[in-house]
């Protein structure tokens, strides 16, 4: 069974960060430079990032799908069940590498690493779009 109000604060959440990113407008390795910028978008990633696991464990728990030992198994999961395409699946767990690399590794994270992470985030979107099409939209 669906946490609706949950997932609604998720999807919330991750549209908001995305607005924000967006808002940014950042295109350029060369507008990183500006280290205010570089670090708005690396958090606003960061956050995408862990709020769509957050959403993609929430539709693997009101599924009783099993429990995923990984993120990356998260996604797994939903494919195996069909609850999402296969290579939507083979982007979302891409993208777990750079919550990681944002997480543990933050020191590591270069410009590039952040233009790179934001050019994906239509793979956020489409997991989103197809969280709400599960629910019969929020």
């Amino acid at each position: 069974m669906y946490d609706r109000e949950r997932i609604a604060r998720i999807i919330g959440d991750i549209e908001r960060y995305l607005s924000d990113l967006q808002a940014l407008n950042i295109k350029e390795v060369s507008e990183l430079e500006d280290r205010r910028n570089f670090y708005a978008a690396s958090m606003l990633l960061f956050s995408i990032l862990n709020r769509t696991i957050d959403l993609g464990e929430e539709l693997v728990a009101a599924n009783n799908l099993g429990m995923p030992s990984t993120y990356k198994e998260i996604f797994e999961f939903l494919v195996r069940d069909k609850l999402i395409a296969a290579s939507l699946g083979a982007e979302l767990s891409k993208l777990v590498f750079y919550r990681n690399l944002l997480s543990h590794e933050y020191h590591r994270l270069s410009e590039a690493d952040v233009i790179d992470v934001s050019r994906r985030m239509n793979i956020v979107k489409e997991f989103v779009n197809k969280a709400k099409e599960l629910l019969g939209s929020i």
